[in-house]
């Protein structure tokens, strides 16, 4: 009996001595604990990469299609923006067209105004050339009734600020047709500017020849007689030297009447034709 109560005893004892030791086998450390954590991360990671590695790539076709997309955007709006400015210059070509036009209207005014002056001054100069050279000698109001109304001015009246605010600013180039930007730099540059300077060269003969003469040789109120009678006009210092020396004078008058007539009526036909031109390119009215 003793034996076995030592034995039960010894069991006892080593059950005892064996328990706490499978406690600590099942426990674990934080540290362990802590060191288990990144390997199964790493081992995650690993995973993670070998699955990204054998994802499948974009094919051509879709980086083709991408770059497609882009050009095409880039292309459509480089396109509508050219087409905008194209939109905008065409509505300043017009509007500059509809000024051309008015400035043309202006002119031609002007020179049917001037050239029927011109014109019936011609036929005042034969009249007048007439008187001068008759045998007979004309009398002090005959002359004064022919001269006066040879006193008409030439100073040209022309409209160019539409054209020379294209000119400077370099909006000429909204016109798109040639033969339109041709056409107004023959008139503008060429024939009025040929006319203005002859019209330049009147107005001085007029200040240093004619001014003179009649400041010499003709009363200033005989230009308006107050009475209404031209019988009592009178010449100064009126000689037969005088009197060649006012058909000389007048005679340059003359020709410089004919030669604006020559330089105006080729610009009145080349405004007309460009009123035309300008109408119908633009369809204004």
């Amino acid at each position: 009996m003793a034996e076995s109560t030592d034995t039960s005893d010894g069991s006892l004892e080593n059950a005892s001595n064996n328990e706490p030791e499978k406690r600590l086998e099942d426990k674990v450390s934080p540290i362990e604990a802590n060191s288990v954590t990144p390997k199964q991360e790493i081992q995650n990671m690993e995973t993670h990469a070998q699955h990204l590695h054998h994802a499948p790539r974009k094919k051509f076709w879709h980086y083709f299609y991408e770059f497609l997309m882009l050009f095409l955007a880039v292309v459509c709006g480089f396109l509508a923006e050219n087409q905008r400015e194209h939109f905008v210059e065409h509505q300043r070509e017009k509007k500059f067209a509809r000024r051309l036009l008015s400035d043309l209207r202006q002119d031609s005014i002007f020179f049917e105004s001037r050239i029927k002056v011109l014109e019936q001054r011609q036929n005042g100069h034969k009249r007048f050339l007439e008187i001068m050279t008759n045998p007979v000698q004309a009398a002090d109001w005959e002359i004064m009734r022919e001269f006066v109304p040879l006193l008409t001015g030439t100073s040209n009246d022309f409209t160019t600020a539409t054209y020379n605010q294209m000119k400077t600013s370099g909006s000429l180039r909204y016109l798109d047709n040639d033969n339109l930007t041709t056409s107004l730099q023959k008139y503008y540059d060429v024939l009025l500017a040929r006319t203005t300077r002859d019209s330049d060269g009147a107005d001085k003969f007029f200040l240093e020849f004619i001014i003179p003469y009649m400041t010499k040789h003709f009363r200033f109120q005989d230009f308006k007689p107050s009475d209404g009678s031209s019988q009592q006009i009178k010449l100064l210092n009126r000689s037969a030297e005088s009197d060649q020396e006012l058909i000389n004078i007048m005679g340059v008058w003359a020709a410089n009447c004919d030669t604006q007539l020559d330089l105006q009526r080729p610009a009145q036909k080349q405004m007309l034709e460009l009123i035309l031109l300008i109408k119908k390119e633009y369809h204004l009215e």
